[in-house]
Protein backbone atom coordinates (compact mmCIF):
# COMPACT_ATOMS: atom_id res chain seq x y z
CA UNK A 1 0.00 0.00 0.00
CA UNK A 2 2.96 2.33 0.83
CA UNK A 3 4.30 1.59 -2.44
CA UNK A 4 1.08 2.14 -4.48
CA UNK A 5 0.96 5.86 -2.46
CA UNK A 6 4.29 7.01 -2.93
CA UNK A 7 3.89 5.74 -6.60
CA UNK A 8 1.00 7.53 -7.28
CA UNK A 9 2.62 11.15 -5.38
CA UNK A 10 5.47 11.00 -7.50
CA UNK A 11 2.65 11.01 -10.64
CA UNK A 12 4.14 7.46 -12.03
CA UNK A 13 0.98 5.84 -11.88
CA UNK A 14 -2.46 6.98 -12.01
CA UNK A 15 -4.65 5.50 -8.67
CA UNK A 16 -6.62 3.47 -11.12
CA UNK A 17 -3.17 1.73 -12.94
CA UNK A 18 -1.46 1.57 -9.38
CA UNK A 19 -4.57 -0.09 -8.06
CA UNK A 20 -4.90 -2.35 -11.13
CA UNK A 21 -1.24 -3.59 -11.10
CA UNK A 22 -1.01 -4.04 -6.98
CA UNK A 23 -3.94 -5.76 -7.17
CA UNK A 24 -6.25 -3.66 -4.45
CA UNK A 25 -9.18 -2.21 -4.55
CA UNK A 26 -9.68 2.01 -5.01
CA UNK A 27 -11.75 1.26 -1.94
CA UNK A 28 -9.03 -0.21 0.20
CA UNK A 29 -6.52 3.03 -1.31
CA UNK A 30 -8.66 5.33 -0.25
CA UNK A 31 -9.09 4.10 3.25
CA UNK A 32 -8.99 6.54 6.00
CA UNK A 33 -8.57 9.56 3.57
CA UNK A 34 -10.81 12.60 3.82
CA UNK A 35 -12.97 13.83 0.51
CA UNK A 36 -10.36 16.48 0.07
CA UNK A 37 -6.95 14.14 0.32
CA UNK A 38 -8.32 11.57 -2.25
CA UNK A 39 -8.89 14.60 -4.41
CA UNK A 40 -5.69 15.97 -4.29
CA UNK A 41 -3.96 12.31 -5.04
CA UNK A 42 -6.27 12.39 -8.04
CA UNK A 43 -4.93 15.18 -9.46
CA UNK A 44 -1.11 14.68 -7.97
CA UNK A 45 0.08 14.90 -11.26
CA UNK A 46 -1.34 18.13 -11.93
CA UNK A 47 0.69 20.01 -9.46
CA UNK A 48 3.47 20.56 -11.28
CA UNK A 49 2.59 21.66 -14.30
CA UNK A 50 0.06 24.33 -12.82
CA UNK A 51 3.36 25.81 -10.67
CA UNK A 52 4.71 26.17 -14.08
CA UNK A 53 1.83 28.08 -15.45
CA UNK A 54 1.77 30.33 -12.65
CA UNK A 55 5.61 30.60 -12.19
CA UNK A 56 5.76 32.20 -16.26
CA UNK A 57 2.17 33.50 -16.11
CA UNK A 58 2.14 35.23 -12.56
CA UNK A 59 -1.38 37.40 -13.34
CA UNK A 60 -3.40 34.17 -14.80
CA UNK A 61 -6.66 33.59 -13.70
CA UNK A 62 -8.13 30.07 -13.49
CA UNK A 63 -9.53 30.17 -16.86
CA UNK A 64 -6.24 31.06 -18.32
CA UNK A 65 -4.57 28.78 -16.48
CA UNK A 66 -6.81 25.98 -17.85
CA UNK A 67 -6.40 26.75 -21.43
CA UNK A 68 -2.64 26.86 -20.63
CA UNK A 69 -2.71 23.38 -19.30
CA UNK A 70 -4.82 22.49 -22.46
CA UNK A 71 -2.65 23.94 -24.77
CA UNK A 72 0.93 23.41 -23.36
CA UNK A 73 0.28 19.84 -21.78
CA UNK A 74 -2.34 18.71 -23.12
CA UNK A 75 -3.78 17.91 -19.40
CA UNK A 76 -8.07 18.66 -19.32
CA UNK A 77 -9.14 20.05 -16.33
CA UNK A 78 -12.75 21.31 -15.20
CA UNK A 79 -12.86 25.13 -13.80
CA UNK A 80 -14.50 23.76 -10.65
CA UNK A 81 -11.77 21.37 -9.80
CA UNK A 82 -8.78 23.37 -10.89
CA UNK A 83 -10.37 26.10 -8.39
CA UNK A 84 -10.88 23.35 -5.87
CA UNK A 85 -7.29 22.22 -6.26
CA UNK A 86 -5.33 25.85 -6.08
CA UNK A 87 -7.62 26.33 -2.50
CA UNK A 88 -6.10 22.94 -1.25
CA UNK A 89 -2.28 23.76 -2.70
CA UNK A 90 -2.55 27.29 -1.23
CA UNK A 91 -1.70 28.97 -4.77
CA UNK A 92 -3.11 31.90 -4.73
CA UNK A 93 -3.72 33.96 -7.68
CA UNK A 94 -3.55 37.58 -8.33
CA UNK A 95 -6.39 39.43 -9.20
CA UNK A 96 -8.58 41.99 -8.46
CA UNK A 97 -11.05 41.36 -5.76
CA UNK A 98 -14.53 43.16 -5.80
CA UNK A 99 -15.56 45.17 -2.85
CA UNK A 100 -19.24 44.19 -2.28
CA UNK A 101 -21.92 46.25 -0.62
CA UNK A 102 -23.10 45.23 2.61
CA UNK A 103 -26.81 44.83 2.69
CA UNK A 104 -28.94 46.98 5.18
CA UNK A 105 -30.30 43.56 6.89
CA UNK A 106 -26.59 42.23 6.92
CA UNK A 107 -25.44 46.14 8.98
CA UNK A 108 -28.42 45.41 10.84
CA UNK A 109 -27.08 41.92 12.03
CA UNK A 110 -23.71 43.46 12.55
CA UNK A 111 -25.04 46.23 14.67
CA UNK A 112 -26.77 43.34 17.12
CA UNK A 113 -23.30 41.39 17.24
CA UNK A 114 -23.97 38.11 19.36
CA UNK A 115 -27.29 39.10 20.32
CA UNK A 116 -28.75 37.37 16.67
CA UNK A 117 -28.52 33.92 17.74
CA UNK A 118 -31.45 33.27 19.71
CA UNK A 119 -31.59 29.60 19.48
CA UNK A 120 -28.30 29.97 22.13
CA UNK A 121 -30.60 31.77 24.13
CA UNK A 122 -33.76 29.53 23.73
CA UNK A 123 -34.40 25.82 25.63
CA UNK A 124 -35.05 23.44 22.38
CA UNK A 125 -36.29 20.28 24.15
CA UNK A 126 -38.88 18.78 21.62
CA UNK A 127 -39.24 19.18 17.65
CA UNK A 128 -40.85 21.43 15.93
CA UNK A 129 -39.36 24.43 18.07
CA UNK A 130 -36.22 25.48 15.65
CA UNK A 131 -34.66 24.66 12.59
CA UNK A 132 -31.25 24.95 11.19
CA UNK A 133 -29.98 25.76 8.09
CA UNK A 134 -27.06 25.50 5.90
CA UNK A 135 -25.27 24.92 2.43
CA UNK A 136 -22.61 22.83 1.48
CA UNK A 137 -20.76 21.73 -1.81
CA UNK A 138 -20.84 18.84 -3.17
CA UNK A 139 -18.15 17.64 -5.78
CA UNK A 140 -19.09 14.77 -8.16
CA UNK A 141 -18.36 12.81 -11.55
CA UNK A 142 -14.62 12.87 -9.71
CA UNK A 143 -14.68 15.90 -8.79
CA UNK A 144 -15.07 17.63 -12.39
CA UNK A 145 -18.43 19.20 -11.96
CA UNK A 146 -20.09 20.56 -8.52
CA UNK A 147 -23.45 21.36 -6.92
CA UNK A 148 -25.04 23.23 -3.82
CA UNK A 149 -26.92 21.00 -1.51
CA UNK A 150 -29.06 23.31 0.85
CA UNK A 151 -30.98 21.94 3.85
CA UNK A 152 -33.42 23.14 6.82
CA UNK A 153 -33.54 20.37 9.73
CA UNK A 154 -35.09 20.07 13.24
CA UNK A 155 -32.43 20.68 15.60
CA UNK A 156 -34.31 18.50 18.57
CA UNK A 157 -35.62 15.72 16.25
CA UNK A 158 -32.93 15.67 13.17
CA UNK A 159 -35.00 15.54 10.72
CA UNK A 160 -34.73 16.96 7.30
CA UNK A 161 -37.59 18.61 6.65
CA UNK A 162 -36.17 20.41 3.27
CA UNK A 163 -33.53 20.99 0.63
CA UNK A 164 -32.52 21.64 -2.43
CA UNK A 165 -29.65 20.77 -4.64
CA UNK A 166 -28.72 23.62 -7.61
CA UNK A 167 -25.75 24.45 -9.71
CA UNK A 168 -25.81 27.75 -8.58
CA UNK A 169 -25.80 28.84 -4.80
CA UNK A 170 -28.20 31.69 -4.31
CA UNK A 171 -31.19 33.04 -2.29
CA UNK A 172 -33.32 30.52 -4.47
CA UNK A 173 -31.73 27.57 -3.10
CA UNK A 174 -32.45 28.27 0.39
CA UNK A 175 -36.15 29.90 -0.15
CA UNK A 176 -37.01 26.19 -2.00
CA UNK A 177 -35.02 24.51 0.89
CA UNK A 178 -37.09 26.50 3.33
CA UNK A 179 -40.31 26.57 1.49
CA UNK A 180 -40.23 22.62 1.44
CA UNK A 181 -39.68 22.19 4.93
CA UNK A 182 -42.49 24.61 6.01
CA UNK A 183 -44.94 22.52 3.58
CA UNK A 184 -43.57 19.22 4.86
CA UNK A 185 -44.19 20.14 8.83
CA UNK A 186 -47.77 21.46 7.89
CA UNK A 187 -48.65 17.91 6.61
CA UNK A 188 -47.24 16.31 9.60
CA UNK A 189 -48.87 18.72 12.17
CA UNK A 190 -51.06 20.96 10.04
CA UNK A 191 -49.68 23.63 11.23
CA UNK A 192 -46.36 25.95 11.24
CA UNK A 193 -45.75 25.79 15.32
CA UNK A 194 -45.82 28.93 17.60
CA UNK A 195 -42.36 30.77 17.93
CA UNK A 196 -40.72 28.71 15.39
CA UNK A 197 -37.43 29.44 14.79
CA UNK A 198 -35.27 28.84 11.82
CA UNK A 199 -31.27 29.27 12.67
CA UNK A 200 -28.67 30.14 10.29
CA UNK A 201 -25.46 31.62 9.04
CA UNK A 202 -24.81 35.37 7.87
CA UNK A 203 -23.93 33.96 4.72
CA UNK A 204 -25.47 36.73 1.49
CA UNK A 205 -28.14 34.07 0.64
CA UNK A 206 -29.47 34.28 4.14
CA UNK A 207 -29.11 37.91 4.70
CA UNK A 208 -31.07 38.41 1.52
CA UNK A 209 -33.93 40.09 1.62
CA UNK A 210 -35.77 37.39 -0.52
CA UNK A 211 -34.82 34.62 2.21
CA UNK A 212 -35.82 36.68 5.10
CA UNK A 213 -39.41 37.92 4.06
CA UNK A 214 -40.06 34.52 2.45
CA UNK A 215 -39.10 33.11 6.47
CA UNK A 216 -41.04 36.17 8.30
CA UNK A 217 -44.15 35.98 6.06
CA UNK A 218 -44.53 32.66 7.31
CA UNK A 219 -44.48 33.73 10.93
CA UNK A 220 -41.21 32.08 11.84
CA UNK A 221 -38.67 33.68 13.80
CA UNK A 222 -34.97 34.21 12.55
CA UNK A 223 -31.49 33.53 14.15
CA UNK A 224 -28.39 33.64 13.00
CA UNK A 225 -24.72 32.76 14.27
CA UNK A 226 -22.14 35.22 14.67
CA UNK A 227 -19.60 35.44 12.24
CA UNK A 228 -16.99 33.03 12.20
CA UNK A 229 -18.43 30.47 14.39
CA UNK A 230 -19.50 27.42 12.98
CA UNK A 231 -19.80 25.89 16.20
CA UNK A 232 -22.76 27.23 16.76
CA UNK A 233 -24.69 25.16 13.89
CA UNK A 234 -22.81 21.68 14.65
CA UNK A 235 -25.77 19.90 13.36
CA UNK A 236 -25.77 20.88 9.76
CA UNK A 237 -21.53 20.31 10.16
CA UNK A 238 -22.32 16.74 11.54
CA UNK A 239 -25.05 15.93 8.68
CA UNK A 240 -22.69 17.17 5.82
CA UNK A 241 -19.44 14.94 7.03
CA UNK A 242 -21.64 11.62 7.86
CA UNK A 243 -22.93 12.85 3.99
CA UNK A 244 -19.30 13.08 2.60
CA UNK A 245 -17.71 10.21 4.60
CA UNK A 246 -19.94 7.79 3.89
CA UNK A 247 -21.02 8.79 0.36
CA UNK A 248 -17.83 10.43 -1.40
CA UNK A 249 -16.94 6.96 -3.49
CA UNK A 250 -20.93 6.51 -4.89
CA UNK A 251 -20.66 10.47 -5.31
CA UNK A 252 -17.55 10.79 -7.51
CA UNK A 253 -18.73 7.97 -10.01
CA UNK A 254 -21.80 10.28 -10.67
CA UNK A 255 -21.66 11.84 -14.11
CA UNK A 256 -24.92 13.91 -13.88
CA UNK A 257 -26.70 16.74 -12.00
CA UNK A 258 -29.98 15.24 -12.43
CA UNK A 259 -28.95 11.64 -11.21
CA UNK A 260 -26.76 13.19 -8.26
CA UNK A 261 -30.59 15.13 -7.47
CA UNK A 262 -31.39 11.20 -7.36
CA UNK A 263 -28.95 10.30 -4.48
CA UNK A 264 -29.54 12.86 -2.76
CA UNK A 265 -32.91 12.43 -2.49
CA UNK A 266 -32.44 8.93 -1.34
CA UNK A 267 -29.63 9.48 0.63
CA UNK A 268 -31.94 12.17 3.21
CA UNK A 269 -34.87 9.54 3.04
CA UNK A 270 -32.22 6.80 4.07
CA UNK A 271 -31.49 9.70 7.14
CA UNK A 272 -34.53 10.46 7.95
CA UNK A 273 -36.03 6.76 8.29
CA UNK A 274 -33.32 4.63 8.86
CA UNK A 275 -30.29 6.34 10.36
CA UNK A 276 -30.55 6.43 14.33
CA UNK A 277 -29.09 9.03 16.56
CA UNK A 278 -27.87 8.37 20.35
CA UNK A 279 -29.39 11.69 20.78
CA UNK A 280 -32.97 10.88 20.21
CA UNK A 281 -32.98 7.41 22.04
CA UNK A 282 -31.17 5.52 19.22
CA UNK A 283 -34.18 6.21 16.87
CA UNK A 284 -34.27 7.64 13.21
CA UNK A 285 -35.63 11.06 13.31
CA UNK A 286 -38.81 10.00 11.30
CA UNK A 287 -39.48 7.19 14.16
CA UNK A 288 -39.02 10.02 16.81
CA UNK A 289 -41.01 12.29 15.42
CA UNK A 290 -44.03 10.48 15.00
CA UNK A 291 -43.71 8.70 18.61
CA UNK A 292 -43.37 12.17 19.84
CA UNK A 293 -46.53 13.37 17.96
CA UNK A 294 -48.28 10.42 19.40
CA UNK A 295 -47.19 10.90 22.52
CA UNK A 296 -48.63 14.83 22.41
CA UNK A 297 -51.95 13.57 21.28
CA UNK A 298 -52.14 11.08 24.02
CA UNK A 299 -51.75 13.94 26.62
Amino acid sequence: MEFARNEVSLGVFSINRICSLCGISKATFYNHKSPDERFEEKYIHVKKLVQEVIKDNSAYGIKRIKAALKDEYDTRIGRDALARLLKLWGLNLKRKIRKHKISLIKKILISLSDRVNLLIRTNINAPFQALTSDITEIYYNQGKSKAYLAIHKDVFGQMVYGWCLQEKMDAKIVIISFERAIKKIKEIIKKIPENLLCHQDQGSQYTSYEYTDTVMKNGVILSYSTPGTPTENPGQESFFGRLKDECQDEIDEIKDFKNLERFIKRRIEYYNRKRIHTSINYEAPLKFTNNFIKNISLT
